[in-house]
């Protein structure tokens, strides 16, 4: 499986630089490289890795989760929380303790461990090497299995969108609108669905002060006519992320919306242009960014044209200026210039991409015109 992969990958870099093990303390990496998937709140779990042996330490109430059979992971300690038993196998940090010894060369991730628990590990006599980079770059490239769970999630996106749409008129609240395609989904997926299905939350933003707020939460506003509406689905497929969003108009948009709006459109066309192997990710923002600055909304234009899909919500390739990334066959990313101008409104479609030899495949590929997404006339 590729748990038991990309742990001998981890293995190859601990030997090319000389280190004795790896902890790993992020849910998406822990996910990444031992498959284990877990809902985290405050307990800690890690997954620690040397050249023998690759361990779980968890909660308890993990245990029963954590089934060693679907995982890459070959031995689970657990630390307890009732009296009962807190006693018997102690805290991470004694599971840690007896696992690290004194000189132990440990990568660990810099963008995800804590100060505390940093000084907490050299403490212990660990010399600390960060793993943050080699982390990212293994997860880069999808391969086979990712790239099945993010076009399920684009199947998904497409089909709720397509429900919620049916209801789009003046009168319904923003939550009120986006739970008529997560019913939808519900009743699609039905009781023999294969995949681990989750995050059926979406955001609905709607009206020309709401729209200029990129992530704002869903309220009970009502849609009224004129306004213009933001709709983002994003659900995850065995952890794995896809996202559609699309602007559309309760009623005809007023001339100032429209000329943006069409603007996004073409901005974005122009990005899915560009789009192959070997292109610097950076072209990817500066071809979208082109077409707005010739409309003159480039001061409008107030994030990255796009950012990576995974186990992230947003994760690399990033999609920015400022990156030196250069794209490679089976990356996933969205494209989504967005504008957000006070006074006119906010305007942005988000779909979700794979690169393939000569170009890219659209897993969340949707009606994105004028016409298309005008209702409620």
């Amino acid at each position: 499986m590729n748990a038991f992969r990309r742990i001998q990958a981890l293995r190859s870099h601990m030997a090319r630089y000389e280190l004795d093990a790896c902890l790993l303390s992020s849910p998406e990496n822990i996910q990444y490289m031992s498959g284990f998937q877990a809902i985290t709140y405050s307990r800690p779990i890690f997954f620690l890795v040397n050249h023998t042996s690759a361990c779980l330490i968890i909660p308890a109430l993990e245990e029963d989760h954590a089934d060693l059979t679907s995982t890459g992971v070959e031995q689970l300690r657990v630390y307890y929380e009732h009296p009962e038993k807190v006693s018997v196998a102690g805290s991470p940090l004694d599971h840690l303790k007896q696992l690290l010894s004194r000189g132990t060369r440990l990568g660990v991730e810099f963008s995800a461990i804590t100060l505390r628990m940093a000084d907490t590990l050299r403490a212990l006599g660990c010399q600390l090497s960060d793993l943050s980079d080699t982390l990212k770059s293994m997860r880069y490239v999808k391969d086979s299995q990712e790239l099945d769970c993010i076009r399920e999630g684009g199947r998904l996106c497409r089909y709720a969108f397509e429900k919620t749409l049916e209801h789009a008129r003046a009168g319904v609240s923003e939550m009120e609108l986006e739970q008529y395609g997560t019913q939808a989904l519900y009743e699609l997926l039905g009781d023999d669905y294969p995949y681990s299905f989750s995050s059926p939350s979406c955001i609905t933003p709607s009206g020309v002060e709401r729209t200029i707020m990129p992530h704002v939460y869903s309220s009970c506003r009502r849609l009224a006519r004129g306004d213009m509406v933001i709709h983002v689905r994003k659900p995850a497929i065995n952890g794995y992320y896809a996202e559609l969003e699309r602007t559309f108009f309760i009623g005809r948009p007023s001339d100032p919306a429209k000329r943006a709006f069409c603007a996004m459109v073409e901005a974005q066309l122009a990005v899915f242009e560009r789009v192959r192997p070997g292109v610097p990710a950076a072209d990817l923002d500066q071809a979208g960014r082109d077409v707005l600055r010739k409309y003159g909304y480039g001061d409008y234009a107030i994030h990255r044209i796009g950012h990576g899909q995974g186990l992230g919500r947003h994760e690399e390739p990033y999609l920015s200026c400022q990156t030196d990334m250069v794209l490679q066959e089976n990356m996933v990313f969205t494209v989504e210039p967005g504008i957000y101008i006070p006074g006119v409104g906010g305007f942005r479609h988000s779909d979700t991409i794979i690169v393939t030899k000569t170009g890219f495949e659209n897993v969340t590929a949707f009606p994105r015109t004028l016409d298309e997404l005008t209702f409620d006339l």
